[in-house]
Formats: structure tokens, sequence, C-alpha cells
């Protein structure tokens, strides 16, 4: 394999500071604008498209005139230049001044090849390419945002409030808008035609590089272009000379908005990217999350979603503190979360708002694959034809003990994956510079030294932070992207299987060490080691454990000490909470602790697992019985009843299919008088007296039926304890009865299962 370790391949090989928006096209034109010293600036650049091809048969069949690459470059002349490369790559690059007339000509070629028409590029595999945008960044090697601080983007957060959900039945009365240039300002008008207008004025004046609120694209920007589509107006919201008007550009299960010159920035996407990693928020909400980041002002002003018009037409002040509210809580948000996409915009090439949705291995990894081969003048390789026919057999997921345990130890074996691939330099075959172990060799070093200045600067801490967090989401996205199959250009099952199948060996071996050394193990996957010590052990004498483990492990390998826990409940493999030395309670997995599960049942289970882990038998006892009476004096609101969902039919769709099959979500949507709604709509529903299905839609009418919902805390919340005791003990902590039965055991002679403790050797 020929190696070319070259820096340009992680930042790209154009040092150009300050870029913080780029317009490009198939005609080759490129607008840039970049922050500097003297303001902001305006660059028109031209570039090349191109495209890779496997062969030249589209060209010849479509007529167009085309002739081997030169150093003259003729005006609208296609060339092409075969570049090396191995077997099953794409050798041809297929360039023009104006796309158009390359993409045209490839359309046309293809589609009398195959009898068929083709629309689009991307149909066709023997293809590949980029947007316009890409395609200059990749070529020119450019990337945003070098030689910036996330401070130095000037960003504006903007929030609606409407009568109502649907911009079909609602209109928008009031904008707040603020920008990290001094400006808070709520926009009011009797004329909605006239307020958007002047939010428009607004964005065209204050000039961000950024415009961003928690769900904006689910949203605000959805109501804000059905609104101006009904008023015969256009979101002018653009960079001037560029395209002014906001576009939608739709996939096949979503739609994401943008406009030339500036980032669109939904921070809803960047709190479903911490969700994945971290899996402890009980709401993605933006109340919620800023209360889960501490960045909820004291002051903060709260009135329930319904009740905001009214509240507004009779205290508009109120509704006025309160809409700025949201849009300071945005801006903290996003100075917490969007630094880590911020960091990595300055190493992909692509733009900041694709960077901050996109996924970490096909959105990111490979853009930066595929930059290197361009820059080197190679031929890009394609993996397909190296799949394998047999299953692939993932990491080794364990499970040892369920129950209560006490004086546990979680190790981590530190980026296994990844460094399993610097440890034995595994990477895609057909990645013959040897790229991908290259930016993962790279990007281990640079995150391990952002670390380490974390730790120096207090001050720059946050910077340091963003950084390493953004390397290691990379980082480990690489093993993924390598057994994503045909999602991925340089994907390779054989090497994919190599590093799994080294994973197990390695987990298998610290298990070992841990079982050699009396430790008693409770469950094990790629993502750690959770063990009990013996009873009198202390946390330091944990660490040091680990530390002798690790020293076992191949130079590369590294086990952690990640965290000491007075007490774990062990549910489900990957399914647990944890109580911390603070006395904090910390849940783990889908099964006690998901965004879908109805608000009365997680607070439930939060105050039954806090009492669990602190041997309070009766406080367990107590949240159930607590909870039960609540429900039956409608003490909870209908929104906490309810479950969030996310409708996955259209109602053309679903509506079509009713006669064969009708369901839940879908009936109660009609129920409620709603006859119209989208594909990725989510709702709040509820059980309703007579088990109902309805929707919560402006109101909390608390007509709950009482009954399912105490039959669905012992089924679907209570369960999940049953672990921790008997059979007999669990239905004396959770009665079915609240009122007792005689012979029952009382609860002083109800025991916790218990994990043995570890044993010294």
């Amino acid at each position: 394999m020929q190696t070319i370790s070259d820096p340009a391949w992680l930042y790209g090989a154009d040092p150009t500071p300050g870029i913080v928006g780029v317009w490009a096209d198939w005609r080759g034109q490129a607008l840039v604008w970049r922050r500097t010293a003297q303001g902001l600036l305006l660059e028109k650049e031209t570039f090349t498209p191109w495209v890779y091809a496997d062969h030249l048969t589209d060209l010849k069949l479509s007529g167009m005139p085309f002739a081997k690459a030169s150093e003259e470059r003729l005006e609208g002349q296609i060339t092409y230049l075969e570049l090396p490369g191995g077997p099953g790559s794409s050798r041809f690059l297929l360039q023009c001044t104006d796309g158009r007339i390359l993409r045209n000509a490839l359309l046309q070629g293809a589609s009398r090849r195959l009898g068929k028409k083709v629309s689009h590029l991307s149909d066709l595999w023997e293809c590949y390419t980029m947007a316009p945008l890409e395609q200059y960044l990749m070529l020119t090697g450019r990337t945003y945002f070098k030689g910036l601080r996330y401070e130095d983007l000037h960003r504006m957060q903007i929030d609606l409030e409407t009568t109502s959900l649907s911009p079909e039945d609602g209109h928008i009365f009031l904008i707040s808008v603020k920008d990290n240039q001094g400006l808070e300002v709520v926009l009011e008008d009797k004329s909605e035609k006239a307020l958007l207008e002047s939010l428009t004025r607004l964005i065209q004046q204050r000039n961000p590089d950024v415009i961003e609120n928690h769900n904006l694209m689910g949203f605000d920007l959805p109501f804000l272009m059905r609104r101006a589509e009904q008023l015969g107006l256009k979101l002018l919201w653009g960079r001037d000379p560029g395209p002014l008007e906001v576009v939608a550009i739709r996939y096949q299960d979503f739609t994401r908005y943008s406009v030339a010159g500036r980032e669109m920035i939904d921070t809803l996407d960047a709190v479903r990217r911490h969700q994945f990693v971290t899996r402890d928020m009980a709401s993605q909400r933006l109340k919620d999350v800023a209360k889960y980041f501490g960045v909820a002002s004291p002051e903060r002003v709260y009135i329930a979603g319904e009740k905001i018009y009214q509240t507004y037409l009779s205290d508009p002040e109120q509704v006025r503190h309160y809409a700025l509210d949201d849009v300071r809580e945005v801006s903290a948000i996003s100075e917490r979360l969007m630094q880590p996409a911020f960091a990595l915009s300055q190493m992909a090439p692509r733009s900041f708002e694709r960077v901050a949705y996109a996924g970490t291995a096909t959105g990111i990894l490979e853009p930066m694959l595929v930059r290197a081969y361009l820059q080197e003048k190679q031929a890009l390789p394609c993996s397909q034809h190296m799949a394998s026919d047999t299953p692939h057999e993932g990491g080794a997921v364990y499970l040892f003990q369920t129950g209560v345990a006490r004086n546990v130890v979680k190790a981590d074996i530190s980026s296994l994956y990844p460094s399993i691939m610097r440890q034995y330099q595994i990477g895609p075959r057909c990645d013959t510079l040897g790229v991908m172990t290259t930016l993962v060799d790279q990007l281990t070093a640079l995150r391990l030294e952002h670390k380490e200045q974390a730790k120096k600067a207090s001050q720059e801490a946050p910077y340091h932070n963003a950084i390493q967090a953004a390397m290691k989401l990379v980082i480990n996205s690489a093993y993924g992207y390598l057994g994503a199959g045909k999602m991925a250009r340089f994907a390779d099952r054989n090497a994919a299987d190599q590093i799994t199948a080294l994973g197990r060996e390695i987990l298998q071996q610290v298990l070992h060490e841990l079982q050699a050394r009396g430790m008693t193990l409770i469950e094990a996957d790629t993502d750690g080691v959770f063990f009990s010590m013996p009873e009198h052990w202390t946390e330091q004498q944990g660490r040091q454990l680990v530390a002798e483990v690790s020293a076992t492990l191949p130079e590369l390998i590294h086990l952690d000490f990640e965290g000491w826990y007075p007490a774990m409940f062990s549910h489900q493999v990957k399914n647990y909470a944890l109580l911390t030395a603070q006395g904090k309670l910390v849940l783990r997995g889908a099964s006690l602790h998901s965004i879908r599960s109805e608000a009365f049942g997680s607070q439930f289970l939060k105050e039954a697992l806090m009492a669990l882990l602190q041997g309070d038998v009766e406080g367990v006892h107590h949240a159930f019985t607590e909870t039960v009476e609540k429900l039956r004096a409608r003490a909870f609101k209908t929104r906490d009843v309810a479950m969030r969902i996310r409708l996955t039919k259209s109602s053309q769709q679903y509506l079509h299919r009713r006669s064969d099959r009708k369901e839940s979500p879908y009936e109660a949507m009609l129920l409620s008088g709603r006859e119209s709604w989208s594909k990725g709509e989510r709702i709040l529903m509820y059980q309703g007296r007579g088990r109902i299905g309805r929707i919560l839609q402006d109101q909390d009418p608390r007509d709950y039926d009482i009954q399912h919902y105490i039959e669905a805390l012992k089924k679907h919340y209570a369960e999940r304890l049953s672990s921790a005791f008997s059979p007999e003990d669990f239905e004396a902590v959770f009665p079915a009865h609240l009122q007792g039965r005689l012979f029952e055991r009382t609860l002083e002679e109800v025991q916790i299962q218990h994990v043995p403790y570890g044993q010294e050797i």
C-alpha cells in the first residue's frame, strides 16, 4: 500500500482564512464570503465542475465532442483525464468549464445506453460527483472557518409565535430576534405580511453569517414558507449577489432549507447528536434542553404553548419576555453544542449547515477521502467488489448479572475500533493511498493534543474540548464507515470483520484479566466493562486495578478508568441505572430512559430507581403508590400521560389504505378533526376515556383513561424493576390492588436482589 501522509488530507490544501459562506453552481461560478480584519469581503471565483466516471461510453453516446485534457482548457469543452488506479476504480476525471454541458451530456448518453430516461447523475453508479459547492471546496482545497473562532461568526436567532401549530389555520403574530452583535428585538405588526417583510429587512440589515433556531427545519421554516406562499411573498434572505430566495431541498424522508451566503442551523440537530452519545436527556424540547445545560435564566418566563396567543391578547409584555427568553436560550445552546460542527467544518469540504446535520461517516469522512484522491490526481476507488457473502459478526456483548450491584467500576477500552485500526493499520483495501488510516492517526494525535490543552487553559477549555469532541466523532465513525456497504464508496466488509474479530479478542482478554483478579463482571461490550469490586475496596484501588489490566494490552490499546459508582441497577444489556458518588442518578438505555416514554412513567422510574439504589424498599413502594393516586386524582397534566409519536405516513398515504388496516395515531388525528398532515410530523397522543386514542392539541383536558394508565404504570414501568426482586417481593412492592390482601408480604420482609461483591485474591 502506497502511503502519502499529507496534512492537506485533513484540512485541505488551501489555507485561505475567514470563509463564512460559499455559494456555487454548475456553471462553474462561486461566491465566497470571508470575514477579515477589514470586514466582510466577497470574492467572485470560477472553477471547473467535475465528475468521476468509470468509463467514457456515456460521453460517446451523447454525441457531444470531448477531448483528452491538456493545459489549454477551452470554454465549454468537455475534457477527460485518465488517472492511475486499481480494479473497479473510477479512472476518468471529467471536467467542463460549464458543468451543465457535462451533466447534460452524461445524462443523455446514459439514457441512450440504458434505454430509459436518466434525470440525475446520482442515479448512475458509474458516476461520482457532489453538489457544486462541495465540488468547489474539494477542487480548491478550501474549507470554512480557517483562522476563526466560533465567537467570530455573526449569528442570528429567530423564533416565531403563532396562533396554531399549523400554517393552514394559524398565522404568525410575533417574531423574536437576537444576534451576537448586541441586537434583541421583538417584531410585531397587525399585518402578518408586514411582519414577514420586517423580518427580511432586518436580516439584510444585520447581515448574519448564521440563522439559527431550535427546530428551525421542523417548524419555523416550513411555517414561514407556507405563510409567505399564502401571502404572495418570497423569503429573500440570501446574500447579494447570490440567489436571495430561501429554497426547500427535499430528500426522501425530510426537507432542509438553504439560502445563498448564510448557514441555516437547527440546534435540534446538535441536541439529537448529543443525545445519541449520552442517552441521558429526558426531552429535546427547547425549555428542557436549556435546563439540562444550565442556561435557563432564573427569571425565565414560562407559558404553556396552548396559552401563548391568549396570554398575548391580555398581557403582551409577558409574551415578549417569553419570546426573547427563547432566542437567548437558542444562542446559549448553540454556543454549547455547535462548536464541534464548527471545528469539523474547518476540515471537511462541506458547508457548515451540512456538517451540522450530516452523519460523520458518509457525511464527513467520505468527502475528506474523496478530496484526497482528487488532490493526488488518483482514480477514485470503489470497494463494492470486495463485499463479503458471509454475515457480519459485530462486537461482543455480555450481560453477566442483573439486579443491584455495589462498589461498581466502569472501565472503557478507549476508542477500541479506531485504536485497532491504528495498532494493526487496518483500512479499506481499495484505499491504496492509505488516506483513512492516515486521517485516523492524524485526528487521534490532534485530539490528544487538544485534550491536554483543555486541561491546562481554563479560559480556552471550551474551545479545545469542542475540537477534541469533533475529532472523536470522526475517529469513531471510521469503523462504521467500513461496514456501511453500498452506502459508502470506500466500504470494506472484510476490514470491518477483521476489526471486530480483534475487538472480541481484546475484550475477552480484559474480562479474563479482571476475573483472574477476583472481580465480579456485570456487563461488557465495546463501550466498556462494568464490574463489582470487593466490598471494602476504594476508588483508588479500582484505578490501580484498571491500570494493571491496561498494561497487559497491545501498545495502542488502552483500558481507561471511567468512573466509580456506589450502586448500579443492571436491567438488560446497555440498560442500567447508576448512582454517582455525588448522589446523582444516571440512566442509560431505552428501557429505563426514552424520550418516547410518557412523562408520568419516566418520573416514576427516576424516583423508584433512586430509592432502589439507596436500598430504600419503602421509597420504591411509595413512588408507585403516589403515582397511582395522582393518576386517580388526574393530578398529572394530559401532556404528562401523552406519548410523542412521529407519523410515518402522510394523510394521503394513510387514507388510501385505511380500509385495509386502521392505525391508532392516524385515527386519533381524524377524530381530532385533522384530515391533513405530513409524513414526519410529530404529535402528542394519549388514551382518552374509554381507551380511545386522542391527540393533545392546545388545551389540557385531563380526560385520560385512568385505569389504562394505572395498568401501564405496572406493566410498562414497574416491570422494568422486576430483576431487583423475587416474584413474591415484586408483588409486595407493586401490588395490583392498593387496598391490600390477606397474608401478603410486608415491605420489611422484602429483599433486594444483590449482585455479589468481587473477591480479594
